[in-house]
């Protein structure tokens, strides 16, 4: 949370003084994770941008939520390098987490309510039923790139892990057309 004294200013209303002075702090405040960007490609991503500037007196610098989106804008520029194998961050690897669990999760709701007699879900319930019972190849990929064998490695989350039919196989394929039938 920013100072109750700031002031939220929009790109386009900032004078030419408040605008270089939020290129000093993007480029300064981003130097060391963008070291191969050029000073160019800053003032492009402020001109496309446009993000609402946070004033605390005379200082310029942006929100979080601005600056995390400047991160993402410059990450995805085409003037770096393409890192092979690519790098995924916790938070990506937080999502690609959830999203292989609630994989997990769905499959064994689907074994469940296939054993319940004269159960049939509606169109809507259905599509979102095969959509979650389905492998995310992605998912997948970000976890894989991660090394869990280390002491620093990240905890492996709470819950149930597999010991149901794989999402996309052909027992879930068989338990959807039960419900959805």
């Amino acid at each position: 949370m920013f100072s109750p004294t700031a002031l939220l200013l929009p790109y386009a209303q900032a004078t030419a003084t408040q605008q270089a002075q939020a290129l000093h702090y993007l480029q300064a405040r981003l130097q060391r994770h963008f070291p191969t960007l050029p000073e160019r490609l800053f003032v492009r991503t402020l001109a496309e941008c446009r993000p609402t500037l946070l004033l605390t007196g005379t200082q310029v610098s942006f929100t979080h939520l601005e600056l995390t989106q400047l991160v993402q804008y410059l990450g995805n520029a085409p003037e770096l390098p393409v890192l092979d194998p690519p790098l995924y961050g916790w938070s990506a690897l937080q999502l690609a987490q959830y999203i292989l669990h609630t994989n997990e999760l769905v499959v064994s709701a689907l074994t469940e309510l296939a054993g319940t007699l004269n159960i049939r879900c509606g169109p809507h319930l259905g599509a979102l039923l095969r959509r979650l019972a389905r492998p995310y190849p992605l998912a997948e990929q970000v976890v894989q790139a991660q090394l869990w064998g280390l002491p620093s490695s990240p905890r492996l989350p709470p819950g149930i892990p597999g010991g149901g039919p794989a999402p996309g196989s052909l027992v879930v394929e068989y338990l959807l057309q039960q419900l959805i039938s």
